[in-house]
């Protein structure tokens, strides 16, 4: 399963075109990705037969939310609803690091039936395992979890990549594992040496030049598939 970022209709109709499996919808990736408007994601699902994964992050500036926040996500998750989404991407944690279980379980009953990608706030905790562990235990409703395994680069993470990929394989009711950040063309062939995984996530790295100013390309999207999808 490939799932590529896209911030507007061109960029979804080029991903299902091209062959990618999903697409997590943004805006403003330069701040790493926020919740898109009502009238891009509405127009994005409407280009798109891929499944849509739509952001849930009202700012920038960290990923503590406070209760102003808190109620812009939920009347977000209920726009999710309303356009057809497949599910939401989020991710929150607490002012001392940990992750905000409060605020994950009122997101859980917020979002229904809607698939739950918890993203990669997780590397912004104090304690990756002992994060990954409270993660866990909320397997049955988190689909995925977007990780680069707690570096910048998912490369420099691929041990515990492989350790969380057959932890998840081994737990029917864990989440999937989504390796992101760093997953390239150039270098799809090392992950797949290492983790033999079949759920990648990427961004600029689909684009020409690696630019989100650019479009979706073919090759670069036939080229992960290829890697991904040999048996």
């Amino acid at each position: 399963m490939l799932e590529v970022i896209v911030q507007n209709p061109r960029d979804a109709y080029l991903a299902e075109k091209y062959g990618a499996n999903r697409m997590e919808v943004v805006s403003a990736i330069s701040e790493g990705g926020l919740t898109p408007s009502y009238g891009a994601i509405k127009e994005i699902v409407r280009a798109s037969k891929l499944p849509a994964m739509m952001m849930i992050r009202p700012h920038s500036f960290s990923f503590v939310y406070d209760e102003p926040a808190r109620i812009v996500m939920e009347r977000d998750i209920e726009l999710a609803k309303e356009v057809g989404v497949k599910g939401i991407v989020y991710g929150g944690i607490t002012k001392d690091g940990n992750i905000d279980q409060e605020l994950l379980e009122k997101v859980i009953g917020w979002k229904g039936d809607l698939d739950l990608t918890f993203h990669r706030a997780l590397e912004a905790t104090k304690d990756i395992e002992a994060s990954y562990q409270v993660l866990r235990t909320y397997g049955q409703e988190i689909n995925q979890l977007l990780t680069s395994g707690g570096t910048s680069n998912a490369l420099d993470s691929l041990p515990r990549l492989k350790r969380w990929i057959n932890d998840s394989k081994e737990t029917p009711d864990s989440f999937k594992i989504l390796v992101g950040s760093g997953v390239k063309p150039e270098n799809i062939a090392t992950f797949q040496g290492t983790l033999n995984h079949t759920e990648y996530h990427v961004g600029s790295a689909a684009r020409e030049t690696n630019d989100f100013a650019k479009d979706i390309l073919k090759e670069k999207i036939d080229t992960l598939n290829h890697y991904i999808n040999q048996d």
